[in-house]
């Protein structure tokens, strides 16, 4: 079994940020706390293929704004008050806690829960990348029940949610209880044995975020960055990164009647359109698909060679914009009926990355 020490979280925080295809939070704060509480400890890692069929887990994670965990950092003491409520009403013994959403906080999160109840992480999550909403998990996709559930809102109020329930009505009861308590809230559910989620988690993706992290660790230039992520990204279950655009932001867009932003970026008189919500959703070029939804679009940094949340866009800004292939289990027109780009309001389909840079994936494939 493997053990997440204080050396695995900077990397790991580094490739959270990639994994996030701009949202999921900050997480910096949250991981300078695992730091200090791995000083003298570790977390077990329990590989996918591991996994004990009879055992049984649960999910763990934070709903609502990640911006107001920096604010106010998590103790562990809600997601302990969760946790045990859910043992409570399920009469389960959890085994170990796994990953909902593997970007951002909620990487991190889990990796405290476990800390605080003396349990091992799954290396694998839910989703394979950040998505905001509960419908947007492998679970869903598989017709499994979120729930039971417990969501513990920022006034360390418990909100149960037992009986099973359309996970799109979950997902509205729960960020409509968020948005009243504090705008965060932390919940414990998704409880499934070994068996189960052997079938339904993508596996690895903890490991992966790390074997990203590194990549920007070891790099001394955007060049030797892309050689290196090239080889990360081309070994994995996603697919080979590719370049979309590399340019400064010329404007940041944020339009007053919906939750849509848009950045333009500018270099030797093209530019491209980047649109995002909570996370890079879409990217045009010569009013022509770029990337979109459900396939990573990654923002660098130019100037400190670093992944960036798209909160953190400034105009003059020198980006990269990356896109990476999402796992196949996301392009299937079942999951793409709910995580495509028409389930974010956008009146287009979805375009993978390989159809559009045929040329360099036929090179990295051939």
């Amino acid at each position: 079994m493997l053990k997440i020490t204080a050396d695995w979280i900077e990397p790991l925080w580094y490739g959270s940020i990639f994994l996030g295809s701009g949202g999921g939070g900050k997480s910096g704060l949250l991981a300078s706390l695992l730091v200090k509480n791995l000083k003298d400890s570790y977390i077990p890692l329990i590989a996918h293929e591991d996994i004990a069929s009879s055992d049984y887990f649960c999910g763990v994670g934070l709903l609502g704004s990640p911006e107001l965990s920096e604010e106010n950092i998590p103790s562990g003491k809600e997601i302990k008050i969760a946790i045990d409520e859910l043992k409570s009403h399920t009469g389960l013994e959890f085994r170990g806690i796994t990953v909902v959403e593997g970007a951002g906080v909620n990487i991190f999160y889990p990796l405290l829960a476990a800390l605080k109840m003396g349990l091992p992480v799954v290396d694998a999550d839910a989703m394979g990348r950040a998505f905001p909403e509960l419908q947007m998990t492998a679970y869903h996709l598989e017709g499994m029940p979120v729930t039971p559930l417990v969501l513990v809102d920022g006034t360390y109020t418990v909100h149960l949610f037992l009986e099973k329930q359309d996970t799109f009505l979950l997902e509205l009861n729960t960020r409509q209880i968020v948005s009243e308590k504090g705008g965060v809230g932390y919940f414990a559910g998704f409880p499934y044995p070994g068996s189960v989620l052997k079938k339904v988690l993508f596996p690895g993706t903890l490991s992966f975020a790390r074997e990203i992290g590194e990549c920007f660790m070891k790099a001394e230039s955007y060049e030797e960055l892309m050689d290196l992520l090239l080889e990360v990204t081309a070994n994995s279950f996603y697919g080979p990164v590719v370049e979309i655009f590399k340019g400064k932001v010329k404007s940041i867009s944020v339009f007053s009647t919906s939750k849509w932003k848009s950045a333009t970026i500018v270099s030797r008189g093209e530019e491209i359109n980047l649109l995002f919500q909570y996370e890079n959703l879409l990217v045009f070029k010569n009013s022509q698909i770029a990337a979109s939804v459900p396939d990573l679009i990654c923002a660098i940094d130019l100037d400190r060679l670093t992944p960036v949340n798209n909160s953190e866009f400034f105009e003059g800004q020198y980006l990269a914009i990356l896109g990476l292939p999402a796992p196949l289990r996301l392009r299937i027109n079942r999951a793409l009926d709910v995580v495509g780009p028409q389930c974010f309001g956008y009146r287009t389909i979805y375009m993978p990355l390989e159809r559009i840079y045929q040329r360099f994936y036929r090179g990295v494939y051939f």
